[in-house]
């Protein structure tokens, strides 16, 4: 595309964004001149500036943390039409933090402790919304009703259905006794998204 071309369709694309952000309920036109937008969505902030030759620049942030990034030549208005979007995608994302607490239960609540450690820092390696507690079972009746889904060690797996009927607003289930005696957290987790995928 030569310079005259590309400079009206710059111009056209402008008052395009200006109109886009305007009528997207969803979004705060905070400030803008005509080479700069600030634009918001709850706590994210997101600005786009054309610079000169065409060099347009997308920016997202939320607090301290940048989420978006993207500084690219406008081409057409087709292609910076697209990448505009794909911005205001990720600024109106939105995150489901589910509440998956999860309960390990042994008998001292010793080995599960150990466990919960590892799970907890596998969970968070893998970016995983899962948390863990552990506990003995003696003190099952005071924690249970914090807990959808709790796990107990293959020894006590014979308690699974007096406990079942006794904690009626939790789902519980053995780990198998390969996995708590290697510490599987990879397994371990496919037992717990197992049983969430169930739940949906």
């Amino acid at each position: 595309m030569d310079d005259f071309f590309r400079n009206e369709n710059i111009e056209i694309f402008k008052k395009w964004i200006y109109f886009q952000i305007l009528n997207n309920q969803k979004l705060l036109l905070e400030s803008y001149d005509d080479c700069h937008y600030k634009m918001c969505y709850k706590d994210k902030v997101a600005y786009l500036v054309i610079w000169p030759q065409g060099i347009i620049e997308e920016t997202m942030s939320q607090g301290d943390k940048i989420l978006f990034y993207l500084h690219y030549q406008f081409y057409n208005f087709y292609f910076a039409k697209d990448l505009f979007y794909r911005m205001i995608d990720k600024l109106t994302e939105e995150i489901v933090i589910l509440d998956r607490n999860i309960l390990l239960c042994c008998t001292s609540g010793m080995t599960t402790s150990f466990f919960a450690d590892k799970m907890n820092k596998y969970c968070q390696l893998n970016q995983k919304l899962y948390h863990f507690q552990a506990t003995s079972i003696y003190n099952l009746d005071e924690l249970y009703q914090n807990y959808q889904f709790i796990l107990i060690a293959p020894q006590l797996k014979y308690k699974i259905a007096e406990l079942s009927s006794k904690y009626t607003s939790a789902s519980i289930q053995s780990i198998d006794s390969l996995v708590f005696a290697t510490y599987d957290c990879q397994s371990l987790l496919k037992q717990i998204e197992d049983f969430y995928e169930g739940e949906v």
